[in-house]
């Protein structure tokens, strides 16, 4: 197959070859709306098209500094994990930049524009990259990770956990405690997050070993509400596993057991049970995954999936030390390490309730 040019991507996209140079190798010298931004990314992407990297001349020689993406803060799974990036690294004498996305391509592009290649060392994704081949693209010059989500087929070094075994881990708990009927409620699936549909599949194929293959409801949030930036101030994720739970329970719904697509969610669900006057777990087991300190100190206690964050977060850390300065491992160096999550269990999951 011949090789992608920049000519090709200009054609695609629509615009001149400079444009293409120009917003490729993330110039400053000239302003180009998202709009047009978006369009040559994609158009780059869809050919595949392999920029040769360069160096800026800005950048100083080994910054110590990692730049950190995060898609949003309302989550406490994320601000743990930061925090945890920021302990190990300071360890190491390493200052790092968070940058919070809000789940925004155009802004996560911003950042990218604005620290790569002139003051950092690394960059640290907590979520999968809106311009993969891009960033697949820019980690031959800046060493890149990518820390949480599992997409093999990326050429990228990540620090995965097998979300397919932790919703393998949920379901085989509650199949234990003689649970058969289920409901899953999640925020919107989209490609940003992954998980979310990797863990819905592992509890499925979990209850179909067992032949239930008509016993698990799904719930899922509408994408178009997808947003932080909450009215009452309340986490999103909270938000949509109150709501999903109150229109369950309205629909007269024979779950025994709920799990949340994150502990966030199943707090929602927790906390709309209890003001709907349902009892956890006499009535209904609720799951989560993240083990958040939250899910600890909830009234049950939130039955969840364990990441071992901290030591995911130093691997992290330290596969970005390992590809920068002096003796880096040169690209295209790609390593990636799997996790094995641990089931957590905790007072509101119990035995299913007699009907």
């Amino acid at each position: 197959m011949k090789k992608a040019t920049s000519q090709d991507v200009a054609m695609l996209a629509g615009v001149s070859q400079a444009t293409v140079s120009l917003i490729l190798n993330n110039s400053d010298k000239v302003s180009f709306s998202s709009e047009t931004r978006e369009r040559v990314l994609a158009a780059a992407q869809q050919l595949n098209y392999q920029l040769t990297p360069r160096r800026s001349k800005r950048k100083k020689a080994n910054s110590r500094t990692i730049l950190v993406l995060t898609p949003t803060l309302t989550n406490q799974y994320y601000s743990e994990l930061i925090q945890s990036v920021e302990d190990y690294a300071n360890t190491l004498e390493y200052r790092v930049i968070v940058c919070n996305t809000f789940r925004k391509p155009d802004l996560e592009k911003y950042y990218l524009d604005t620290f790569v290649g002139n003051y950092v060392d690394g960059v640290l994704y907590t979520f999968l990259p809106s311009f993969p081949r891009l960033i697949e693209q820019l980690s031959a010059g800046t060493p890149t990770v990518i820390i949480g989500e599992k997409q093999s087929e990326l050429a990228i070094c990540s620090i995965e956990l097998s979300n397919i075994s932790a919703g393998a881990m949920i379901a085989e708990h509650l199949y234990q405690l003689g649970h058969r009927k289920f409901s899953f409620i999640s925020t919107s699936f989209n490609q940003l997050s992954l998980a979310r549909e990797q863990r819905l599949n592992g509890i499925r194929r979990q209850l179909e070993s067992h032949g239930i293959r008509d016993g698990l409801e799904v719930r899922v949030a509408d994408a178009l509400e997808e947003n932080d930036s909450q009215d009452s101030g309340l986490p999103y994720e909270y938000v949509v596993g109150r709501q999903l739970t109150s229109e369950l329970i309205h629909s007269r719904c024979a779950s025994t057991a709920l799990i949340g697509v994150n502990d966030m969610t199943a707090l929602g669900i927790l906390n709309e049970l209890a003001a709907q006057g349902v009892r956890a777990p006499q009535d209904v087991s609720v799951c989560g995954f993240d083990n958040i300190f939250s899910s600890s100190i909830t009234t049950p206690g939130l039955t969840t999936i364990d990441h071992h964050l901290r030591a995911r977060c130093q691997a992290a850390i330290d596969m970005i030390v390992s590809h920068s300065g002096p003796a880096r491992i040169p690209a295209p160096f790609v390593h990636k390490i799997e996790y094995t999550p641990q089931l957590i269990v905790r007072g509101s999951t119990g035995p299913c309730p007699s009907k």
